[in-house]
């Protein structure tokens, strides 16, 4: 544990003037892509995620992994926030083969899952039409038939979960980022948890970090994970300690004028529930210096 907060302190302190420079080259950028997609006056809301577009273009675009457009990985906990099954969610029309990107984010829900007892599946719909069927996938079958909605409702009570109508207790990032969250939220009850899986940090192609990126418009310098997300972020520690992982919360500032996010520093803390505390600020770092801070440690 040592060697990775001195490492990261090292870091922190580093050349004063390349911290600057990489702040004003990221807003740059950061504007001309508002311009170019919004138009000057930025009337409408910036979507998107600052540090996955710094990721997607740096050298160590390999040593991480998100879901893309229309597809989730979901972990699902109960009222005491234990994981109950992780979902891999997939919105793309019902007749089609698979594709190498949901094979991928099955494949990391597999290894997510190693040698655990926490069961995944599988769930695809159509995000054009109303949510009615889905195709679906579990451990153990060797098709993917079509189920209704209900039929959905009864595979996730298998696994433990109580399903009602009441709304489940969290709500996905993007304000009605599909049907498939509308349907969740509506149908799940209110003592499931349930929270999209940020950002993965890879070693060697194996996963060794769950990371929960965090970003909101209060200045980095004070901002702090907020006690009413600890009931998520016990269940992400708790999926990670299964298989032996770190668990990080990464924040950044969005700023309002121009509306953006500003990735060129973040903020690091660690979630551990097994501790107390559990939450534990580690250090703050360039962009560039969190792409290239993946070391393996003692647990």
């Amino acid at each position: 544990m040592q060697d990775r907060i001195f490492e990261y302190r090292r870091a922190a302190i580093e050349d004063i003037e390349e911290l600057v420079r990489t702040r004003i080259l990221v807003l740059r950028a950061a504007q001309k892509r508002h311009s170019r997609k919004y138009g000057g006056d930025g009337m409408r809301y910036y979507q998107g995620n600052g540090v996955y577009r710094f990721l997607e273009n740096c050298e160590q675009r390999g040593s991480f992994y998100w879901t893309g457009r229309n597809l989730w990985l979901l972990i699902y906990g109960d009222e005491y926030n234990e994981p109950r099954v992780l979902t891999v969610a997939s919105g793309m029309k019902l007749d089609v083969q698979i594709t190498e990107d949901e094979k991928r984010a099955l494949n990391v829900a597999k290894q997510l899952t190693k040698n655990t007892d926490l069961p995944i599946n599988f769930v695809r719909f159509d995000p054009a039409k109303p949510f009615e069927q889905v195709r679906y996938w579990e451990q153990g079958m060797h098709t993917m038939p079509v189920l209704s909605d209900m039929d959905l409702r009864e595979r996730f009570e298998q696994y433990g979960l109580t399903m009602n109508e009441k709304r489940a207790k969290k709500s996905i990032n993007d304000k009605g980022s599909s049907t498939y969250h509308e349907w969740q939220r509506t149908h799940m009850g209110d003592s499931i948890l349930a929270v999209d899986i940020d950002l993965l940090r890879l070693d060697n192609g194996r996963i060794s970090e769950i990371i929960e990126l965090k970003r909101s418009h209060k200045d980095i310098k004070i901002w702090e994970p907020y006690e009413d997300d600890y009931n998520n972020f016990i269940l992400l520690s708790r999926l990670a300690r299964k298989t032996n992982l770190d668990f990080y919360i990464v924040y950044n500032h969005r700023t309002k004028k121009p509306f953006m996010d500003d990735v060129s520093i973040v903020k690091l803390f660690e979630f551990d529930h097994r501790t107390q505390p559990y939450c534990r600020y580690l250090t703050s770092m360039t962009i560039q210096q969190f792409a290239a801070g993946g070391t393996t440690r003692e647990r």
